[in-house]
């Protein structure tokens, strides 16, 4: 990593001075990264070697590449907590609600697969709810430095509430009142979207705009409440009181 520091420093240097990054690469006669020079006949049998590989890796690789492809598009069955029973090969992550600016599809890691709508489904309802559980978290590591519920004076802010009596019994019973809602009765519905539990507020904003809104607030909320819990393990310092307030 240090290396790489200073390499690409040198880099940015000579690319301003010459105009380029690597230079006149003939001028480095005497540098060992330079290869012996080879007669015309190793040469040939090099590219002739390199050719067969080539071309062997690019079959391998085509009939894995179809496999996989057949596999994603077959695949069915109700698999995790937002699985659908039958298989939809048309479908295509890509064009689903969340792929916005300025990243668009965002899937380096290639966890969804086109045709797979069961393991897409899954994994969206688990990102709702994460970002659901971040942006509480988010905003309760915040609002306890200024508030304390009665009963709870005591409680210090920050991560030392969860173990500190009577934190601790409040962070207990929240686990199992949050189990008990996900197991009966948030749960999720194969015929409506992941993270679709209703409008029971009557609010009326279930739509494309409010949905996506909810998912750039949470993916944003997930990177807040890390940051927060991070910092203060690092520091000891609450949400607040990292602010210098």
């Amino acid at each position: 990593g240090r290396l790489a520091m200073m390499a690409i420093l040198g880099m940015f240097f000579q690319d301003g001075l010459t105009g380029s990054a690597w230079g006149d690469w003939s001028l480095y006669t005497d540098s060992p990264l330079r290869a012996e020079p080879v007669s015309a006949a190793a040469a040939a049998a090099a590219a002739a070697k390199a050719a067969s590989a080539t071309k062997a890796a690019t079959k391998t690789g085509a009939a894995v590449a179809a496999a996989a492809g057949a596999g994603s598009l077959t695949k069915g069955g109700k698999e995790g907590v937002a699985g659908t029973e039958t298989p939809k090969p048309s479908f295509d992550p890509a064009v689903q609600l969340g792929a916005m600016p300025p990243l668009g599809y965002f899937d380096p890691a290639g966890f969804c697969k086109k045709g797979d709508e069961s393991g897409f489904r899954t994994f969206r309802a688990a990102e709702i709810k994460h970002g659901r559980v971040a942006m509480m978290a988010a905003l309760g590591a915040v609002v306890q430095h200024y508030v304390k519920f009665p009963g709870f004076e005591s409680v210090p802010s920050g991560l030392a509430a969860v173990t500190s009596a009577p934190g601790s019994y409040g962070m207990v019973a929240l686990f199992l009142v949050s189990g008990a809602l996900e197991l009966g009765v948030w749960t999720e519905d194969p015929t409506k979207e992941p993270g679709n539990f209703g409008d029971p507020a009557g609010l009326g904003q279930y739509n494309d705009e409010m949905r996506a809104r909810e998912l750039n607030n949470g993916r944003f909320a997930m990177f807040a409440a890390i940051g927060i819990i991070s910092a203060e393990l690092l520091t000891g310092k609450d949400a607040i009181e990292q602010f210098g307030l």
